[in-house]
């Protein structure tokens, strides 16, 4: 599975898309803890259009680094 973008839940999480490396299928899974930050919002860089899945685009940066820090992030 490789991380390919992110999504939001209908209540506004953030979820990680990951792609299968074989059979290409899409799997949305939680943020945990210990997910790299950098990472994360690497993926935002990277406007992918997938079938049923709506990823975050990269003009909503302030956000995910809201729902990832909160609003006494520096980047904000």
């Amino acid at each position: 599975m490789k991380p390919i973008g992110l999504t939001r839940k209908s209540k506004g999480e953030l979820m990680v898309v990951h792609q299968c490396l074989k059979c290409g299928k899409l799997s949305p899974n939680r943020i945990a803890g210990d997910d790299n930050c950098d990472v994360l919002l690497s993926l935002l860089e990277e406007p992918i259009q997938r079938r049923r899945i709506t990823m975050i685009p990269l003009a909503d940066r302030d956000q995910v680094l809201t729902a990832l820090f909160g609003y006494d992030h520096p980047d904000i």
